[in-house]
């Protein structure tokens, strides 16, 4: 029996060590389960933004010669929203493949997302007062600390703490805000532009009380709110890939609908706006999704005016080799130093009379 016992000894090691071994050995030979990956991943999110989140389309990625896992990765909270299918609000998770089929930890840059939702909420009360109601702000704030001789950015979240932050040490420590204000109202006179120019003139001295100007880029960009009638998307088709016609506009050369399905358009739409209440203009708008509000979706061809402001802190860490005396002496102290411009792909006709 013990002469048996002492022959089998040797097997029921090897089988003993092997059961220890299989959560080893499985992901190194079989990797891991989508299940297992989603899993960590919904862990460490909830761990970190103290939310749930939907993780989806996972798989392999690889980069400068490293392999991981990577997802698609959004809050619950936003399901049922206009912003669920909202590219704006998706982020992307990773987790490192390490040797022996190890996993690392969990990254993602749904920091930054929450980040600029938390500056845009922060600002829009403010900016609503000052530019009325119809209008929509979307935001990129960069967080970074001085790091040897240059920045490190964090990709974090906490809007508030972080402007907190940068307050109590100015030197090494720096927000900067790019900011877009879309106002779903165009301009018709003189003394109507003047207007506008006082509010934006405002604003920016709000911001730099709210210690928010050293480094900013802000674009307040005026939408032609014939954009929110309901007839507008039976030609966005057509304007966009439509046939195009050489114009100079303001002595540069654009590439523009005709100008019959010009006149229709602005026309018809006219006259549907003219029905509408604000309140019905402000739902349109809202259903507008961040994503949309860019130059390629919304601003090429409905954009009638522009007022661009870049602080000098903001052209020293950004642009530099394209700084003029002129940006160094601008300090937006005098209304003078704003400008509101022309956009020149500016679709829409206006009767006589209006600009």
């Amino acid at each position: 029996m013990e002469k048996e016992l002492k022959e089998k000894l040797p097997r029921i090691i090897i089988f003993i060590i092997l059961i220890l071994l299989i959560p080893v050995l499985k992901p190194m030979i079989f990797g891991h389960s989508v299940k297992e990956i989603r899993t960590k991943m919904e862990q460490e999110l909830k761990k970190d933004y103290g939310e749930d989140f939907i993780v989806e389309n996972i798989g392999t990625r690889s980069a400068n010669g490293e392999k991981f896992y990577q997802a698609e990765i959004y809050p619950k909270s936003i399901i049922g929203t206009n912003k669920e299918y909202d590219s704006y609000y998706h982020a992307r998770a990773s987790v490192d493949i390490l040797p022996f089929g190890r996993l690392g930890g969990v990254g993602d840059n749904y920091g930054v997302i929450k980040m600029n939702d938390e500056a845009e909420n922060y600002l829009l009360l403010k900016s609503k007062k000052i530019f009325g109601n119809k209008i929509r702000i979307k935001s990129r704030v960069k967080y970074s600390e001085k790091k040897g001789d240059g920045y490190l950015q964090y990709l974090e979240c906490g809007f508030q703490e972080k402007m907190k932050a940068v307050k109590e040490d100015l030197k090494n420590k720096r927000l900067e805000l790019t900011l877009y204000i879309y106002i779903f109202d165009r301009i018709d006179n003189e003394k109507e532009k003047e207007e506008r120019r006082k509010e934006i003139y405002k604003y920016i001295q709000y911001l730099k009380k709210e210690g928010l100007f050293k480094y900013l880029e802000m674009g307040v960009i005026f939408i032609d709110e014939r954009v929110l009638a309901p007839g507008y998307y039976d030609y966005t088709y057509e304007i966009k890939h439509g046939k195009k016609v050489a114009l100079t506009v303001e002595g540069e050369k654009v590439y523009m609908p005709p100008m019959k399905l010009r006149k229709e358009m602005s026309g018809k739409l006219e006259d549907e706006v003219k029905k509408m209440s604000d309140y019905e203009l402000i739902k349109r708008m809202n259903r507008i999704s961040k994503s949309e509000l860019s130059y390629k979706e919304l601003e090429k061809y409905n954009a009638q005016r522009q007022c661009w402001i870049y602080s000098i802190g903001m052209l020293e860490a950004n642009y530099k080799s394209s700084i003029t005396k002129e940006d160094k002496d601008r300090k937006y102290d005098k209304l003078s130093d704003i400008k509101i411009d022309n956009y020149i792909t500016y679709i829409y006709i206006n009767k006589k009379g209006d600009e």
